[in-house]
């Protein structure tokens, strides 16, 4: 999977620069949901199915979006100036939400 999504990061945004690959596996609780906060016995476990990302530092505070979920949209253009979700911004209101939420904790974001 790895070496599809970075052949396909390659061919939208070029194959220069340090492309690093990430992956975050699933989770499901197999002993109740909502039980872990109110103090109950909870199974936790990883799955192999998961979210992966590509992704390249760029030199200035530009955003380049693209998700193979959602190939018929294309890449989403935006900047770091420009964390506010709004309908048009789609699926990618959630990574830019999470930005915003490590600047309003004090992480700074020095560039897309």
């Amino acid at each position: 999977m790895l070496k599809i999504l970075k052949h396909t990061f390659e061919e939208k945004f070029g194959a220069e620069g340090d492309v690093r690959c990430y992956f975050a596996p699933g989770r499901v609780n197999l002993i109740g949901e909502h039980t872990d906060y109110n103090g109950g016995h909870v199974f936790p476990c990883a799955l192999i199915l998961g979210t992966y990302a590509v992704a390249r530092k760029r030199d200035d505070n530009q955003l380049r979006l693209y998700s193979m979920n959602f190939e018929h949209k294309g890449a989403f253009e935006t900047s770091l100036d420009d964390l506010t979700p709004y309908k048009e911004a789609d699926w990618t209101n959630y990574p830019k939400g999470v930005m915003w939420a490590f600047e309003k904790s004090g992480y700074k974001l020095p560039s897309g």
